[in-house]
């Protein structure tokens, strides 16, 4: 099941309207559960899947209430290693037992969110719930196929207060929503068309270069289109999560870029392996080997392949190069205005081309796109023709626009929220917005006879 399809839509709807009816502290964590259930029971997932996601939702409550009971790295360590045992084991034992091995869809957000709370546990940082709540963290429909990875603690508090209906509440999380779904429908699926089209082996030069780019801004558009919609679900529920992405390609840095993309992994990966590997206590050497292990890790978290460690290990070793310019330069001085955004454009181009091997197959497909990007350096963009590509001029006028879109958007969040913005505004104008979006919906979006909704690149994780 889709979050574009009106059996998703529905269960948001009766969700709500659920919560609202079963709204007491003494209720409200089954009536969670079961929306839950009808969630899984609505995706049709393997039968393995259901059974893993029960499994883990066991060890995970069992864990919890032994490390409640007494703090012990007897009962941490393989509270830790059965949920990474059990990942470990779906993106990787194909490669060992030349069987394919089916991934339940979202293990990786749901496992991580199993291991935070364990490790929470033992420090304090929560305590221990009856199953039906882990059970309704760790299976959270809003965010279970890809995230964000919320925090257990601040969940269970938000579960256990009484709910109160609040219609700012429900008109805010359905302007998010209807966002992502907005960003889904109409730029992240039409831009994935044309990144097909661009990158296609037989042309070369600036057209390769220019599907690489569209690469960057469709998987940023394509995953903070889930986020919101999630978020916005979640809201509409009476349960608030954290912020998943905030401007990252106007990051100046790898660092920065990385504190506002994927904010609730990264987060996650500085909270339970930066930080306890030593962080930057260590001395400076220390720091750089720490650093270049989370972002190995995290690449190891995307996928299963060469690829994923190569980008992964890219972003780490330019994220440790950046540190030590800051060493030689003066650490963290603030940036003028007239550098910003040289640094900050070198900055995107370096991510964009990282992406290359986010999305290659295989190193051959990488080195073959590489190749192909640099000849256009030998020739002149006026020899640039819309025809050869398969588009019209109509078509790559409607991309400039898709793109300044996207870009204009993410300045206005830079400074301000947008969901309060339009929630703010009067009557009159909050509807022209809505009607105004709804129009480019209806004209430019992917969807109709004949359309195949495409997966969140980020659920496949």
């Amino acid at each position: 099941m889709s979050i574009l399809s009106f059996e998703y839509l529905g269960l948001v709807g009766i969700s709500s309207l659920v919560l609202w009816i079963f709204h007491h502290v003494s209720v409200r964590k089954y009536a969670v559960a079961l929306c839950n259930i009808a969630f899984l029971y609505l995706l049709r997932a393997d039968l393995t899947g259901y059974l893993y996601a029960a499994g883990l939702t066991a060890v995970t409550w069992l864990f919890g209430f032994l490390l409640q009971k007494k703090k012990s790295l007897l009962l941490l360590i393989p509270g830790v290693l059965l949920p990474i045992g059990g990942l470990c084991w779906f993106k990787y034992a194909g490669y060992f037992i030349n069987v394919p091995v089916i991934m339940p869809l979202g293990l990786s957000f749901y496992t991580f969110k199993a291991v935070s709370y364990i490790a929470d546990v033992y420090k304090g940082k929560a305590a221990d719930r009856d199953p039906v709540l882990v059970f309704d963290y760790i299976c959270f429909f809003p965010a279970f196929s890809a995230g964000p990875i919320h925090r257990s603690e601040p969940f269970f508090q938000q579960l256990e207060e009484t709910f109160v209906f609040d219609y700012r509440d429900q008109k805010n999380g359905c302007i998010q929503a209807g966002l992502g779904l907005f960003e889904k429908l109409v730029l992240a699926d039409a831009l994935s068309n044309y990144v097909s089209l661009f990158m296609n082996r037989e042309l070369t030069g600036w057209y390769t270069l220019i599907g690489v780019l569209l690469y960057a801004f469709q998987i940023y558009v394509d995953f903070d289109a889930y986020s919101n919609t999630a978020i916005g679900a979640a809201r509409m529920m009476g349960i608030h999560l954290e912020r998943n992405f905030h401007t990252p390609y106007l990051a100046n840095s790898v660092r920065e870029f990385w504190r506002r993309w994927h904010m609730s992994l990264s987060r996650w990966l500085r909270d339970y392996i930066y930080i306890p590997l030593g962080g930057s206590r260590k001395g400076l050497f220390r720091k750089w080997i720490n650093t270049i292990i989370v972002f190995l890790l995290s690449g190891l978290w995307h996928g299963s392949t060469i690829m994923f460690v190569i980008w992964g290990l890219g972003h780490g070793l330019v994220s440790v190069l950046e540190d030590m310019l800051r060493q030689l330069t003066g650490a963290d001085k603030p940036v003028s205005r007239i550098l910003y955004i040289p640094e900050m454009i070198l900055n995107f181009l370096i991510v964009s081309f990282l992406w290359i091997f986010f999305r290659s197959a295989s190193i051959e497909e990488a080195y073959m796109v590489i190749r192909s990007m640099l000849q256009c350096f030998s020739v002149p963009l006026s020899s640039f023709s819309c025809e050869l590509v398969g588009i019209t001029v109509t078509e790559c006028w409607w991309i400039l626009c898709m793109i300044v879109m996207i870009i204009v958007t993410d300045i206005m969040r830079y400074f301000t929220d947008m969901i309060e913005l339009i929630a703010n505004c009067p009557f009159i104008v909050r509807w022209a917005v809505y009607i105004c979006v709804m129009v480019i919906a209806m004209i430019f979006g992917v969807y109709g006879p004949g359309y195949d909704p495409k997966d969140f690149i980020y659920v496949t994780f």
